[in-house]
């Protein structure tokens, strides 16, 4: 697949994620690292890449754990100031590659192998007292999923037009726009973006009733055959919508140049919102219950022998559009880190996911407290 003008762009999001999302602490950082909270106790190579919150009693880490040649799912429960590993059914493979939740008995996971067409994709449901195997794929393909109401959940298929949206009761099949990489629904409403046949990222939106396409169009610059866009995961914040995009100007260059704008679509249209022109803002907006907003931002500097290395900073956009940061650590491309975090409902807290590298051992699966 990556011999076709879409497969290299395909190729390129990944590579500008690597680029764009920081890695962790760095054993060889000299100062300030991000040191994790909680460290996973198991043997072998595990992270996480996923973390849901939807009430204060109920926050989940999601990602997998890797042991003598074989992948699994792995799943931690936040009780009381530690962690604990849950029960998943049995036979399951490879690891979990997202997770979203509407409540604290709907949430939904999705799992299986990579690329190299090992083993199956999978989905999972908790209930409130239990995980269930929901649907089960014989190939494997990446999903994204996104939950809506009580009992719902949209899961889209990465690859193709296509997606099953579940509406508590039955499932239907659903055609979108493009292959959906990231979305976002509430209600009958869902925000998502993904790449058109035509070998570009387009923003789309389902209004309950079909989909359309509804990008912010001239407010970035024109996507080339040498230049891409990339979408953060939508967000609803009120009535608004927020996206991150990260334009890359010259994607096939080995140090490409990024530049990251802060989207809101208000009152039917986008807007582009006042943002640092230096920093790329590679990690999806999460909302502070206040009408601000945090982003995790990366703030790229030369290391001493050349490699690419940052200073990890958090930022905080208040409702009025004042802005202020901290700077969390020093942090270089060689080592893991905060692959996603999430605001605990009724305060400021934020929690991240992701894992560290202690030197000449596996990666650990780890928690960051983050404010």
């Amino acid at each position: 697949m990556w011999e076709t003008s879409a497969g290299r762009i395909l190729a390129a999001v990944f590579c500008s994620a690597v680029l764009m999302l920081p890695a962790g602490a760095s054993t060889a950082a000299a100062r300030d690292p991000l040191t994790p909270v909680w460290v996973s106790p198991l043997q072998g190579d595990s992270d996480f890449n996923a973390i849901v919150a939807p009430d204060a009693k109920n926050v989940w880490a999601f990602g997998t754990t890797r042991s003598a040649g074989k992948a699994r799912p792995l799943v931690y429960r936040k009780s009381g100031s530690t962690w604990k590993k849950d029960r998943l059914p049995s036979g399951l493979n490879g690891g979990i590659q997202a997770a979203d939740a509407s409540s604290g008995s709907n949430i939904w996971a999705v799992g299986g192998g990579s690329f190299d067409g090992q083993g199956s994709a999978y989905l999972l449901h908790w209930n409130g007292e239990r995980w269930k195997l929901a649907r089960r794929w014989k190939s494997t393909f990446p999903l994204t999923i996104s939950t809506t109401g009580r009992r719902g959940v949209w899961v889209f298929d990465s690859l193709q037009s296509r997606a099953l949206r579940f509406d508590g009761r039955r499932w239907h099949k659903v055609k979108t726009p493009v292959p959906v990489w990231d979305a976002a629904a509430r209600g009958k409403t869902v925000w998502a973006w993904g790449l058109s046949r035509h070998g570009k990222t387009e923003a789309v939106h389902f209004n309950g009733r079909r989909w359309r396409p509804a990008g912010p169009g001239a407010l970035l610059p024109k996507q080339t055959e040498e230049s891409m866009t990339t979408f953060t995961e939508p967000v609803f914040a009120g009535e608004n919508v927020w996206m991150v995009a990260n334009h890359i100007a010259n994607w096939t260059d080995d140090d490409p140049k990024i530049e990251s704008f802060l989207l809101r679509h208000k009152n039917g249209r986008w807007r582009k919102e006042k943002a640092d022109p230096t920093s790329e803002l590679g990690h999806t907006p999460i909302p502070d219950g206040r009408g601000g907003l945090w982003l995790l931002v990366s703030e790229k500097i030369s290391g001493w022998d050349g490699g690419l290395e940052y200073d990890l900073v958090l930022t905080h956009r208040t409702a009025t559009g004042r802005w202020s940061e901290r700077f969390l650590g020093h942090v270089d491309e060689e080592t893991a880190g905060v692959a996603e975090f999430v605001r605990i409902p009724g305060t400021q807290r934020l929690l991240g996911v992701g894992s560290v590298k202690p030197s000449g051992r596996n990666k650990d699966a780890a928690i960051f407290e983050l404010s």
